[in-house]
């Protein structure tokens, strides 16, 4: 992501599929972009800071910082990604993390449930989503292991359950998660939490959320791009600095 001088507007943004090389992406970004001050933020961090130079901060400080830039009255984050799910509880008044909760490395709890339970019922995201709303909350999945809960789900379909119950089901499993991790950060007084992250794109998920905990749910025009934002906004500051 590029922001202007101000650090206000977005000049470019951009994203490619995880699964495309991450070496020869960055490459192809130095040959075409410049820039004052870059940091690079996620998992790919520390290969970018090799090939593109910068700074580096983690996925954590770069969702804190957005998220109090764009929403300071927000003081809770649950952020869904292809990889993990982070839980956060930020200051108000200045931004700083307070506490923060992961799951654990299984994509039971990550965006990549949906991806690999979606392939399982020969079904695209947007319509194991689309039946996931249509399905109701009648019958559970067991497994924590997407390995077996993907054998589950089988076993399911096979049974004569419906494809819009299993999928309202999916979305349960993961939903447990979600509430566990943010009943770990969210203060009880706290009216909406901010939802980010590629899973917050799931609006059935969203729905769910929102029901499960009593409370607002917000998600930004790019959810997927918050991070993004964070490493940005933070890269403007420090060019600002050095002035």
């Amino acid at each position: 992501m590029l922001l202007d001088s101000e650090g206000y507007e977005v000049v470019e943004r951009f994203q490619t599929e995880t699964s495309i090389d991450l070496s020869s992406q960055l490459s192809l970004i130095k040959e075409r972009y410049s820039w004052d001050h870059l940091i690079s933020t996620g998992y790919g961090r520390q290969l970018s800071q090799k090939v593109l130079g910068g700074e580096v901060i983690t996925e954590i400080k770069a969702y804190a910082t957005s998220a109090h830039h764009f929403h300071p009255e927000i003081e809770t984050v649950i952020d869904l990604g292809g990889q993990d799910t982070k839980a956060l509880l930020i200051n108000q008044k200045n931004g700083q993390l307070l506490k923060f909760e992961m799951n654990d490395k299984c994509s039971a709890g990550t965006g990549k449930f949906f991806e690999m339970m979606a392939g399982s019922l020969g079904l695209s995201l947007n319509e194991l989503v689309a039946a996931a709303l249509q399905g109701n909350n009648s019958i559970e999945i067991n497994s924590t292991c997407t390995v077996f809960a993907e054998s589950e789900v089988i076993s399911l379909l096979t049974a004569g359950i419906s494809l819009e119950d299993i999928a309202r089901a999916i979305h349960e499993a993961l939903l447990k998660k979600l509430v566990a991790l943010l009943s770990k950060v969210t203060r009880p007084d706290a009216t909406a939490i901010l939802f980010v992250g590629g899973g917050a794109k799931n609006n059935a998920l969203v729905q769910f959320l929102s029901a499960a905990i009593s409370k607002q749910v917000l998600v930004p025009e790019y959810p997927d791009f918050y991070g993004a934002y964070g490493a940005a906004l933070t890269a403007n500051i420090l060019h600002q600095e050095n002035l």
